[in-house]
Order: C-alpha cells, then structure tokens, then sequence
C-alpha cells in the first residue's frame, strides 16, 4: 500500500472512531451485517483450525465471534489504525486475542496460522494498484498459513456501486485464487452484492481418481 494511501485509510478509520466509538459504523458496517460477513467465512472455513490471522481486523470482532461460539485457538489480529487496535485490546485482550500494528502487504511478520482471513479489506479505490495491493496481501496471508486463506470482496454486480469503492468481477478472483491452489471455492451466496474466497493449501489428488483429499470419502468404491 502506498504511503499516501496508508495515511488516508489511518485517517478515515481515526475520525469514523471519533464520532462512532465501537461501533460497526466506524468499520463502514452500517447495516447489521457484520455476523453475515463472518458467518460466510466461517462457512467455508469450518472452525476446526488452531490459529487464525484475522488481516485488517479493526476492533477483533472475528475473535469475540469465534469465542462466542466455542472456538479457542490462538488469535493475531493485524491492522494499520491503532485506536481500533486499542479498543480490540481492551474488549478482547484478557481473554487471549494479540493484536499487531502493520501493514501485511509490505512489512514483516513473525507469525504464523493455519488460516487467515480479511474482511472488509479490499474495499475502498485506492490511489495506488487495488489488484497489487490484493495480490500482495493474500501472498503474504499464503505464505503465514498452513491450512487455508480466505477474504471477501464487493462485486461488481452492484445495482448501485459507488465511485470511491473496490467493485470486482468474481471470475477475476476466482482466477487469482487458482493461483495459489486448484482447491478454491468462490461463495456469492450470501449477500447480493458481496461474496468470498476461500483457498485451500492442500489440493492433493490422486491423477487415478482425480479427486480432492477431503472428498475422497465420497468416491464408489469397486
């Protein structure tokens, strides 16, 4: 992310923080949906996993739903504003959620999880290359990770899409998925005008019956 693009992105979430507080609102998240965005990644994801890297995790909320619902695991959260990385101390940081300040497309981090996620991250136009900024982010996500990534975008079918927001085609993320792996799954079921991408890093199959390791149970036996 360019330097430019980084202060702006620090100053939109600071004055949201300002006049919201904690509050979906100062995320850009005004309409209740934020369990529908985590409900869809989990999805996908399952919550077997040990570890998670939640990318751009603004206050940590992934990490309050996880709990909510009976995972316990390690949690990093990673984000570029600190008063939301503050607040998500605050609110989760006794029951074990760790949080880092930095940019994962361009610094390094010493960690790593079987999965990781960003939601809400690709978002917003920004000055520099959206689809490099992608490209790095989820790289660096593959790299730290042993299980899966996953994200979610807005797309570009968008009956009123906005002039300052990231709309995409989802064939065109699909196909960046692909790179990382042949076992990919693109959901656009969930809401109309966003969807998600899960990657897995195992996309082991046998060339005899050409079927992911996870599916092998369902192939007719002779």
């Amino acid at each position: 992310m360019l330097e430019h693009d980084r202060s702006e992105t620090i100053a939109r979430y600071r004055e949201r923080y300002r006049q919201f507080g904690y509050d979906p609102r100062t995320l850009g998240w005004n309409k209740g949906r934020q369990q529908a965005r985590f409900a869809a990644v989990l999805d996908a994801l399952g919550r077997d996993f040990a570890s998670i890297l939640d990318v751009g995790c603004g206050f940590g909320d992934l990490f309050g739903h996880l709990t909510a619902l009976g995972w316990r695991g390690e949690y990093l959260g990673v984000d570029i504003c600190p008063e939301l990385l503050e607040e998500g101390r605050r609110l989760y940081g006794a029951q074990g959620a760790k949080f880092e300040c930095l940019d994962l497309s361009a610094e390094p981090l010493d960690f790593r999880a079987e999965v990781a996620v960003a939601i809400g991250m690709f978002n917003h136009k920004l000055h520099g290359d959206n689809w490099e900024f992608v490209r790095n982010s989820l790289g660096a996500m593959w790299e730290r990770t042993s299980v899966a990534i996953a994200s979610d975008f807005l797309s570009a079918t968008a009956d009123r899409p906005r002039e300052e927001l990231f709309h995409v085609d989802a064939g065109d993320v699909l196909k960046l998925g692909l790179e990382f792996s042949k076992r990919a799954v693109l959901k656009h079921d969930y809401m109309p005008f966003e969807f998600c991408l899960t990657v897995w890093h195992d996309d082991r199959f046998s060339p005899e019956c050409p079927v992911f390791a996870p599916n092998f149970k369902h192939v007719a036996r002779d």
